[in-house]
């Protein structure tokens, strides 16, 4: 076994430590995406406290499914650093009742 340390090596590996804990640079789209997405979110806390307090029926459960899964798409496209396409999520938004950002482009 190698006790020596081999530069080469650290280096590479100082790299790959300083990718994983670098603070990512969100594009002026990709803000307005997580801010769409935390106004979902807020709507979900809103009708969760509403089938909380007793009025649960099946049209506020599947609304809350419908946010659910726009929330997941917009939060797992952005964590794996991947675009979304504006129309996408544009008609994404519309299908499930949900306003998109005017700023937003597309």
């Amino acid at each position: 076994m190698d006790t020596v340390p081999n530069g080469n090596v650290e280096q590479k590996f100082q790299e790959m430590l300083a990718k994983l804990t670098a603070t990512p640079a969100w594009s002026e789209k990709q803000q307005l995406e997580l801010e769409m997405a935390r106004d979902i979110s807020t709507e979900m806390l809103r009708l969760a406290e509403v089938m909380r307090d007793g009025s649960v029926d099946m049209e506020t459960c599947l609304t809350m499914l419908k946010y659910a899964k726009v929330l997941d798409f917009v939060m797992t496209t952005l964590a794996s650093r991947r675009d979304i396409k504006p129309q996408t999520l544009r008609v994404i938004f519309k299908l499930a009742g949900l306003k998109v950002d005017e700023a937003y482009p597309g």
